[in-house]
């Protein structure tokens, strides 16, 4: 019967465990209690510790002691929370006020002492003022565009000399011309100032030289010429120099032929001379011996004539 007894216990208490009904959880009336607290006011933030415990409360079904801990957990939560304060509501209801103010006006900039005084004085603004003022701005535009066209001008002319004086800078390693290189440059300047010819034109240079420095020169650019043709350069075309005959210089009408005629006078060398009797000697016995039969006498008035 003891025994019989122990069982009977034991059905009945599982029995009235079971009948109990389960208290509502505490998580289904806070959701209540949230959504009609944001469907009055707005919806609140909820934070990453209380959906972590939302989430372990929804998991801990399988777990009995897990959850009474929890429900204790929570009844603590809800112990504590009083509600939404009101400091909350007051901070998110400031409004921030953002002036925009550019970094390069300074204080000068934006209030003058002279248009302070203008504009507080009682007295009305005169168009004399204005000229004066667009006057003086006027002045010192002008002054500036001066400055400026001074500088541009000084920049054009070492721009032309260094364009004039190019060729001259690419055999030398420096910029500033030294030697030779100074004197052509100088040379140079000096028919830009107004020099009528060049110094390295002389009239009273040896034939000699001249002709040296003329074949000089023309070797030089057939070198060049030629490397420039080896290497594929496109080079300008020469340019044509008229090629002067050494003819004797025609004589105007009238004049001597022979000798030099210069002021007033005929000077006459002694080639001149020897020409002129030579001549005289050989026409003189051509011509009579010519005429017939009387060569001796001719002969003999050529001697005569050439004596004389």
């Amino acid at each position: 019967m003891a025994v019989k007894r122990r069982k009977d216990t034991a059905v009945v208490a599982r029995l009235s465990d079971e009948k109990e009904p389960s208290p509502p959880p505490v998580n289904d009336a806070q959701d209540i209690f949230r959504k009609y607290f944001e469907a009055q006011f707005e919806p609140i933030e909820t934070s990453a510790s209380s959906k972590r415990k939302s989430d372990a409360l929804s998991s801990g079904d399988e777990d009995i002691d897990e959850e009474d801990e929890e429900d204790e957990d929570l009844s603590e939560v809800d112990s504590d929370w009083d509600g939404v304060s009101g400091d909350e509501s007051d901070e998110e209801a400031e409004v921030e006020v953002v002036e925009h103010k550019d970094a390069n006006l300074s204080a000068s900039d934006l209030m003058d002492k002279k248009a302070y005084k203008a504009f507080m004085s009682a007295k009305p603004p005169t168009s004399a003022d204005e000229k004066k003022k667009t006057a003086q701005v006027t002045k010192k535009d002008d002054s500036e565009d001066d400055a400026h066209e001074a500088m541009n001008l000084k920049n054009d002319l070492d721009l032309q000399r260094l364009l004039r004086e190019s060729h001259l800078l690419e055999s030398a390693s420096d910029l500033a011309p030294t030697g030779k290189n100074r004197l052509k440059a100088l040379d140079l300047r000096m028919q830009d100032l107004g020099a009528k010819e060049s110094l390295y034109k002389q009239k009273n240079m040896p034939d000699a030289f001249r002709k040296g420095i003329k074949a000089k020169a023309v070797s030089k650019d057939e070198k060049r010429r030629r490397e420039a043709k080896e290497n594929g350069i496109i080079l300008e075309k020469p340019s044509k120099v008229a090629k002067t005959d050494n003819k004797r210089r025609e004589r105007g009408v009238g004049g001597s032929s022979i000798g030099k005629f210069s002021g007033g006078t005929l000077n006459l060398s002694k080639q001149d001379l020897e020409k002129m009797q030579s001549s005289r000697g050989r026409g003189g016995r051509g011509g009579r011996g010519g005429r017939g039969g009387r060569g001796g006498r001719g002969g003999r008035g050529g001697a005569k004539r050439g004596r004389f």
